[in-house]
């Protein structure tokens, strides 16, 4: 695609499916969000890692969250040296890290959708957590000891709860 229409050579269709991605949007907003600053640190402190559905979008937020809570400003350089500092520990590659550190720094978005974008994000988590829920009660009530089946939905509900509690403290 480019600025008149569809692009012949594909050369923008990954930039553009990052800029409708929230997960992709979210990581660029904090990273250009000041420390401190209350929407970043609020999520921050209320999405984790297993929230994003990309596994290396997860570990760039995790390495977010602890360059943050050490005060540094979490931009994508100081990202990168955090997680080159984790070495072999690093959850994310090297490799993949720089060249996806530059593409999610570069998609011009504003800090103050850091809340918006979070949302978004969470919203997703949680659909795909209740999807996995009622998975598990399907299949706990083919396979599970029908004395169980009771406790076993109370156990899911009591989990799908917290989610959702979780999901509403984001929005205040």
């Amino acid at each position: 695609m480019t600025d008149h229409g569809p692009d012949p050579e594909g050369e923008n269709d990954a930039y553009y499916q990052l800029m409708l991605d929230p997960e992709a949007m979210l990581l660029c907003a904090l990273m250009w969000a000041p420390t401190p600053d209350e929407g970043a640190d609020r999520v921050c402190g209320v999405l984790d890692a297993g929230d994003f559905n990309n596994t290396n979008y997860g570990a760039i937020f995790a390495a977010v969250v602890a360059v943050r809570s050490a005060g540094r400003r979490a931009d994508a350089a100081s990202i990168r040296s955090w997680l080159l500092e984790q070495g072999s520990d690093s959850a994310i590659d090297r490799q993949i890290a720089g060249p996806m550190l530059v593409s999610l720094s570069t998609l011009r978005t504003a800090p103050g959708t850091v809340l918006s974008y979070a949302d978004q994000v969470l919203g997703a988590s949680y659909r795909r957590f209740f999807q996995r829920t009622a998975a598990e009660l399907t299949h706990a009530g083919e396979t599970a000891p029908e004395a169980r089946l009771f406790e076993l939905m109370l156990e899911e509900g009591r989990k799908q709860r917290r989610a959702w509690e979780r999901r509403q403290s984001l929005r205040g």
